[in-house]
């Protein structure tokens, strides 16, 4: 019995941000999230096309808004769940090749890991007023989480 061929198309420094694969011939999102029984990452993934490769490759931003928005999936995909892929395969194109003012409006109407983007570096008070490639503008592949318990804390205080 043959196994399933897994080739690794384009990876980040940061081995938790999705990666783009071709397995057994098809383009791939493959992402770590959630977890299982055993508290094991679970592995997701998704189908791509060459243009959805090609953003992903060139465009830290946007790869960084995608991975926010799949999150949310794959932590209502629970300990053993199917990820709602027609659901995630739905977010591809509004965020990878919308124009900017799209790509904003749309996450004003879908859920996302608002902590996600502070770990990466984004400008919470940008975040916050919709303007996500502004905040994103000094995001890294490095996670930095000590900016997320800042984040937390500071929410904390405000309510």
């Amino acid at each position: 019995m043959l196994g399933v061929m897994t080739e690794v198309l384009f990876s980040r420094e940061n081995g938790w941000i999705p990666r783009v694969i071709r397995e057994n011939g098809e383009l791939v999102l493959e992402l770590g999230a959630g977890a299982d029984a055993n508290r094991d990452p679970r592995r997701f993934t998704l189908p791509i096309s060459e243009a959805h490769l090609a953003v992903i490759r060139s465009d830290l931003v946007r790869h960084l808004l995608l991975w926010s928005a799949i999150l949310p999936l794959c932590a209502a995909a629970g300990i053993r769940g199917p990820l709602d892929e027609r659901a995630a395969v739905a977010l591809l194109d509004p965020i990878l090749l919308g124009a900017p003012a799209e790509v904003e409006s749309f996450f004003q109407d879908i859920r996302w890991d608002v902590r996600r983007l502070v770990a990466q570096g984004a400008d919470v008070e940008l975040l916050g007023r919709g303007r996500l490639f502004a905040a994103l503008g000094s995001a890294t592949e490095r996670a930095d989480w000590s900016l997320v318990r800042e984040y937390d804390a500071n929410r904390g205080r405000a309510r």
